[in-house]
């Protein structure tokens, strides 16, 4: 069909869930504030949970209070990944010494980690990309052995599980986001949770940093949007639109952080139960297209005791395999970049990095390297073997 485009990624969002999003314009959010707030703190074991505008304003509100009240006091991040957590850092106005990854996992890796700890870092944000899960035990004994404090960014994790406990469940904090992508939506909003003294106390803080809901009238919209043009048979309409700039990593410059609406509360109480079907599903999906990788690309490998949610299906690149991924025919197909700059390289965030002169060379050659294709279940039985084929197809 010439207009159908895959979407990259997606989050079921059916009309019904739209609809109870727009009645909290009208009568708020309702009973459905603390439904959404006792599901997510039984998923992950949360003591506390704060609902939130965006899952960048829980991560800064996440990082500033985790920083503690020290002047100079750092965070941890890994040197690659989505330029929201440079956003992060910025609202949270904290400087940050960054950790390198393994190519292989996409997990920290220990030598770096341990080097940021030791110049002085107070909080380490730990992301699961892709929904690959990085070994959150190793990862939090080093974090705690070195008397900081744990920021488990779960934004991806899309039902990924380490021995059995959704990823999420294992940081002093944990940070959430329901974004169009992240296989569970409510168009837009975020979570702060937390779990222990440390990390209770560290909510404390955060929690007086944000301001009241708004009804969201504006979200509305966009979920409308989203649930009409969210579709592979319409998708080629909004990503024809540039100003839509969709699948571009974009930096975004901080904003205060409100709780999360009404429209948007509504929406997700609807969407949270269907994120388990869907997971299976993706799981289902990324397991067929691994099958059909051919030389010139390989697999990121997911660690024993892991078990991916797959949000996308991350794959290194060899330097056909790349070119091949940037081409029009490709992008139809879903297939695209990682994040096309390490964090130690975005302009303007630099500043902000006390070890930026150290080599990274994990995180470059991610950038580099790194391109991802859908599992989400949009795709349809001929989109899989169109994928299948271009798995498939060997560099000469």
């Amino acid at each position: 069909m010439i207009w159908r485009r895959q979407l990259p990624a997606y989050s079921p969002l059916p009309l019904g869930a739209v609809m109870a999003g727009a009645a909290g314009l009208a009568s708020g959010a309702g009973a459905a504030r603390a439904g959404v707030k006792a599901v997510l703190a039984r998923a992950m074991r949360g003591d506390e949970v704060l609902l939130t505008d965006g899952g960048t304003g829980a991560l800064a509100l996440a990082i500033r209070a985790a920083s503690g009240e020290a002047p100079g006091a750092s965070v941890a991040l890994p040197a690659y990944g989505c330029y929201d957590l440079a956003t992060a850092a910025d609202g949270a106005g904290v400087p940050v010494l960054l950790y390198d990854l393994d190519t292989e996992t996409l997990a920290p890796d220990p030598a770096s980690l341990r080097a940021a700890l030791a110049l002085g870092a107070r909080a380490v944000v730990l992301a699961h990309w892709y929904g690959v899960p990085a070994d959150p035990e190793a990862v939090r004994a080093a974090t705690h052995d070195a008397g900081a404090l744990l920021i488990e960014d779960a934004a991806q994790a899309a039902g990924a599980t380490w021995h059995g406990t959704p990823l999420g469940s294992f940081g002093d904090l944990t940070v959430c986001s329901f974004g169009r992508g992240k296989g569970t939506t409510a168009g837009r909003g975020g979570a702060l949770l937390s779990r222990g003294a440390a990390g209770n106390a560290a909510f404390a803080r955060a929690r007086g940093d944000v301001r009241r809901a708004v009804r969201g009238f504006p979200e509305l919209v966009r979920l409308k949007a989203q649930w009409l043009l969210g579709r592979p048979a319409l998708y080629a309409v909004p990503s024809a639109l540039p100003f839509l700039r969709l699948g571009e990593t974009v930096y975004h410059p901080p904003a205060p952080v409100r709780a999360m609406s009404a429209v948007a509360t509504r929406t997700l109480a609807r969407t949270l139960p269907l994120a388990d079907r869907e997971t299976q599903v993706r799981r289902a999906n990324a397991a067929r297209l691994t099958a059909s990788v051919a030389r010139g690309l390989t697999p990121v490998r997911v660690p024993v005791g892991g078990v991916g949610g797959f949000l996308r299906l991350p794959l290194l690149a060899g330097a056909r395999a790349r070119a091949r991924a940037a081409a029009p025919s490709a992008r139809a197909l879903g297939v695209m970049p990682g994040y096309p700059l390490a964090l130690c390289d975005l302009p303007g965030f630099t500043e902000r990095v006390l070890n930026r002169t150290e080599a990274f060379p994990g995180a470059r050659d991610l950038a580099e390297r790194l391109v991802t294709a859908p599992t989400h279940g949009m795709l349809s039985d001929a989109d899989l073997a169109r994928l299948e084929r271009w798995l498939a197809e060997r560099e000469t």
